[in-house]
């Protein structure tokens, strides 16, 4: 009998190139730092000069793999498995074609596309050069929704009959992303709140919706809170420089407090859009807040922009169910609820609390249920996204080695329901809330 050990092959990592080394990349490409053996970051791609040299300091990249735009990357031999394209959004689909064609696999952030049009066009590409295209929707690899998942997977509730699902987001992201930042409009960023901002929540309503898919839908909603007319008494257009101190430190959304005295999660992001690296001082921040040209530093009431603050949506799926999803900004604190009745009993809970509860229908219990709690804490808690933006990254390198995947796998071809809504929704609203056909 031989002795002989067949020793088990070691994969090589996967070598990947970052088109768009923003904060999204970022988050991504950490994988590569804490797990080498997985993913290597071989090459760069950004406008910025500062951004290139951070990849090629971070990762130990060869100059000679650090390009500007996507046409120089495509201008030479592929050397490389794939790409993460964290890209803005409106260039996700211009940049992915080439991409595609020049032979690299994509792990595309969200949303992939900001219209139908643009949806068919990527698609194709896709389908004819062969590729993979994997969209960072982090949110199914999160422990709270993946175990909901299972549970209506099951049966234990019944047969869906609708499912409820909201998003808050919270005032100081409101004003610094969607009302002062760069998805403030549609000109901007080439879409409107709901697919920037809420293009998660809708493909998890498709995903956990499973193959019922969407048979009319509708939608209303507007920009409600910031509006000249909500604008305290005396206030300015700009809070450093012409609005007065009194009314200025009575405002919730003063740039000054929100970027300077008091910042949070989102602070980092003015600096970084107002082309400021890492100011050390107040003086240095208030000195950029009030330059005339820095939206950071405009009132949220005069900024003029056009994209909803509240919106909420209709669905009926193609057996008879119906879905709805509401989205607020400006809300104290940011939640994302779920609330799925069934045929045989519930689920409901908060992500961001780390529980659903389960109520079955019992008629012969107490109260004529049962209830339990699942709670997932010690999986996600203190997890951004819950875990998803490392585990879609791990799924992906999985994936193109041919190893197991989640159940959550987020292909293209798989993620088109949920952006498909959006794009009707926003067809919807802009018509008054005309039922728009799938």
């Amino acid at each position: 009998m031989s002795t002989d050990i067949i020793a088990t092959e070691q994969k090589p990592p996967l070598r990947v190139i970052v088109v768009g080394m923003g904060v999204r990349s970022m988050i991504y490409t950490r994988v590569a730092l804490t797990n080498p053996e997985l993913l290597e970051i071989v090459g760069v791609v950004d406008v910025d000069a500062r951004r290139r040299e951070y990849a090629r300091l971070t990762f130990g990249i060869d100059p000679a793999n650090c390009f500007a735009t996507v046409e120089e990357l495509v201008a030479v031999p592929k050397f490389a498995d794939a790409v993460i394209n964290g890209t803005m959004d409106r260039l996700h689909v211009s940049t992915s074609l080439p991409l595609l064609r020049h032979g690299y696999d994509m792990l595309l952030e969200k949303p992939f596309a900001l219209n139908e049009d643009e949806a068919r066009v990527l698609l194709a590409c896709a389908a004819e050069t062969g590729r993979t295209v994997m969209v960072c929707h982090v949110l199914r690899y999160a422990p709270f929704y993946q175990r909901l998942k299972q549970v209506m997977q099951s049966g234990e509730i019944g047969k869906v009959i609708n499912i409820r699902m909201s998003a808050q987001v919270n005032y100081f992201h409101e004003s610094v992303s969607f009302v002062r930042g760069k998805y403030a409009s549609a000109e901007i960023c080439g879409s409107g709140m709901l697919l920037t901002k809420c293009s998660h929540d809708l493909d998890l309503m498709a995903w956990l919706m499973g193959d019922n898919k969407p048979r009319r839908i509708a939608s209303v909603g507007s920009m409600f809170q910031f509006v000249p007319a909500n604008a305290p008494e005396g206030a300015g257009t700009r809070c450093l420089t012409d609005c007065p101190a009194a009314v200025e430190r009575e405002c919730p959304y003063s740039a000054r407090r929100l970027y300077i005295e008091k910042p949070q999660r989102w602070a980092d992001n003015v600096w970084h859009d107002s082309n400021m690296k890492n100011p050390e001082t107040a003086e240095e921040k208030a000195a950029a807040l009030s330059a005339t040209d820095n939206p950071y530093g405009a009132c949220v009431y005069h900024c003029q922009t056009d994209i909803v603050d509240h919106q909420s949506v209709l669905i009926e799926y193609s057996d008879g169910a119906t879905g709805t999803f509401s989205m607020t900004g400006g809300a104290s604190i940011s939640k994302r609820r779920v609330h799925v009745t069934g045929t045989r009993g519930e689920v409901y809970g908060t992500f961001e609390d780390n529980r659903f509860t389960i109520s079955a229908i019992v008629p012969g219990a107490p109260e004529g249920r049962v209830k339990h709690v699942v709670d997932v804490t010690e999986a996600q808690e203190g997890r951004h996204h819950g875990g998803g933006d490392r585990e879609v990254v791990l799924d992906f390198i999985a994936y193109l080695r041919g190893e197991e995947t989640s159940p959550g796998l987020t292909l293209l071809e798989d993620s088109v329901t949920g952006h498909r809504i959006v794009f009707l929704a926003e067809q919807s609203r802009l018509a008054d809330g005309a039922m728009q056909n799938w």
